[in-house]
């Protein structure tokens, strides 16, 4: 089975409750067929296969007796020969680490030099502080690395704490300048750091030839390992799992080829371990539960009797069609009577300014720009009760602006959005117009400097606020179609009433009408549907009833 799966050479990622020091690896190193050894074997078998076959065995107990396998912990320091050289002399040692080092390097001395060949280098080695270089995924000349692997190659892993932890604590802002216009390669390489702190290990291979002393060029990396502050475990490559071994080859003369495994061996949990743990983790989530509980309470916010509240959640999604480039919004919300806010609540906003992107035929304009607002509804004692009149929904007026590169701002057009009167999410595209003048003059104003007609009043874009009356003219009024504005709103409601409509299973006609809505604005779009389909059925039996005529004219004559 492992010669049917390819290894896997890339990153590997893994998450775990579990500690980072329980963390266990197998390693399995093994020589394979040097190249001068097979070019002797492919000699030796052109000539006799009983030579041949006894290169083979010769190069069969090589290989067997290269071959190292050895279990390592997270952090666990193993020295190569050529570690156990240098901090065996007290001259080379200057740090702490270093001295830490010498110590058990003369213990492990006084038992004997070790003749391994899979070494580690764990985090407070230099050689996991040093940057990174490009990782090639073959051994062959020919692969050149990315552009993303090369500039990730400078990215550092700076360890935050200490001085710069407390300052990033209390807010405390640099005094230099922060931000350069043209940095140098040299400020690009230091400045590119990767924040959260981790801890890095090596897993190497010493691959150089027994009779001669190693050297650092002959040191690979076999596995590298991260673990950031997130727990997060980062592997490269991952674990055989049973695929086909990695292979190494050495660039050294004799171009020496090994193969080696990467074992997951970490010590599994007993049955006893296992309830333990899930029987902390329930308590601990019990009380975080009742944490919550406490935070939030029993009782949820409701209204006042004979009140309706509505929220509006919306989004201004995008505007197309117009004529100039940099778009932008501005649009409030309209209260028609008997409607209320908090103080606090904000009813008016400015998006920001979009350039336009053609798609299609149009240039459109992405805002994406979410609002809300919570209103208020409730009937006053002089508020009419006639069932045929409609009470107004609140609505949003929209006036779309643009502005140049000489800072002239021109009126795009006006438009508005009505709530609905039923909870639910809505999507809407709402076209525009905007008012001209009398004469050409206005239209030249508009193109050099800017000046455009505009509305006093911008309740005017639908029904005026200061109308009251039963039919609205705007005759005579000078407008020309711009483009249109696409929104998107999420409408909740929240009464008492909704409460006592469950309880007694009324309809929602009736609740509206204790709100001082009327049922007929409820269900206008079932009227409106219902007209539809009377009036389809009266068509279809014009059309029966002329067909039936046209056949007698036929028949008599």
């Amino acid at each position: 089975m492992a010669e049917l799966h390819e290894p896997d050479v890339g990153t590997a990622y893994y998450r775990s409750n579990d500690l980072i020091k329980n963390l266990q690896l197998r390693v399995c190193l093994r020589r394979m067929t040097s190249s001068t050894m097979a070019s002797q074997s492919g000699a030796g078998g052109e000539g006799g296969s009983e030579n041949g076959d006894v290169e083979m065995k010769g190069i069969n107990e090589v290989a067997k007796q290269d071959k190292e396998e050895r279990s390592i912990s997270w952090q666990e320091k193993v020295f190569s020969q050529r570690e156990v050289e240098l901090y065996s002399k007290e001259e080379n040692c200057d740090s702490i680490v270093d001295q830490k080092y010498n110590e058990e390097v003369m213990a492990i001395v006084a038992k004997g030099r070790p003749t391994n060949r899979i070494f580690t280098y764990v985090d407070h080695d230099a050689y996991s502080h040093q940057d990174e270089t490009v990782h090639l995924m073959t051994t062959s000349p020919k692969e050149t690395p990315s552009v993303l692997a090369e500039k990730m190659a400078h990215v550092r892993c700076r360890r935050v704490g200490g001085r710069q932890l407390k300052e990033r604590e209390l807010g405390i802002i640099p005094k230099m300048n922060i931000v350069e216009p043209e940095p140098t390669q040299d400020m690009v390489s230091k400045s590119h750091v990767e924040p959260p702190p981790m801890q890095m290990m090596y897993i190497m291979a010493d691959l150089s030839p027994r009779e001669r002393p190693s050297e650092e060029q002959d040191e690979y990396v076999l596995c590298c390992l991260q673990v950031n502050a997130n727990g997060v475990l980062c592997i490269r490559p991952d674990f055989s799992r049973g695929r086909k071994p990695y292979i190494i080859e050495t660039i050294t003369l004799g171009r020496e080829v090994y193969e080696y495994t990467v074992e997951h061996t970490s010590k599994a949990m007993s049955r006893i371990e296992q309830d333990k743990e899930l029987k902390m983790f329930r308590e601990v989530y019990s009380r975080h539960r009742e944490f919550l509980s406490a935070c939030v309470g029993h009782d949820f916010e409701v209204p006042q009797p004979d009140v309706l509240r509505l929220t509006v959640y919306g989004e201004m999604i995008s505007a197309q069609g117009f004529e100039l480039n940099n778009l932008y919004l501005h649009f409030f919300v309209d209260l028609p009577k008997d409607w209320y806010a908090d103080r606090q609540q904000q009813l008016a906003w400015v998006t920001q300014t979009c350039a336009t992107k053609t798609i299609g035929r149009d240039e459109v304009a992405y805002f994406s720009f979410p609002f809300h607002f919570e209103l208020y509804y409730k009937a006053s004692a002089g508020s009419s009760t006639d069932p045929n009149e409609l009470p107004r929904f609140p609505m949003i007026l929209i006036e779309v602006l643009s502005v140049d590169t000489w800072h002239r701002f021109f009126h795009e057009g006006y438009t508005y959005i009505q709530i609905p009167a039923q909870p639910g999410s809505e999507t809407s595209t709402r076209h525009c117009w905007r008012p001209v003048g009398n004469s050409v003059v206005s239209r030249l104003r508009r193109f050099f400097i800017g000046g455009t007609p505009e509305l006093e009043d911008p309740t005017y874009t639908s029904v005026p606020s200061t109308f009251d009356g039963s039919h609205l003219s705007k005759f005579g009024f000078k407008t020309e179609t711009t483009g249109s504005v696409t929104s998107h709103v999420n409408v909740m409601m929240q009464s008492r009433a909704f409460m006592e409509n469950k309880a007694n299973k009324r309809s929602l006609g009736s609740m509206m009408d204790q709100l001082g809505i009327s049922a007929m604005q409820a269900n206008i779009t079932s009227v409106l549907d219902a007209f539809k389909r009377a009036r389809l059925k009266m068509m279809q039996a014009r059309e029966a009833a002329t067909r039936e005529l046209l056949k007698d004219i036929e028949k008599k004559k």
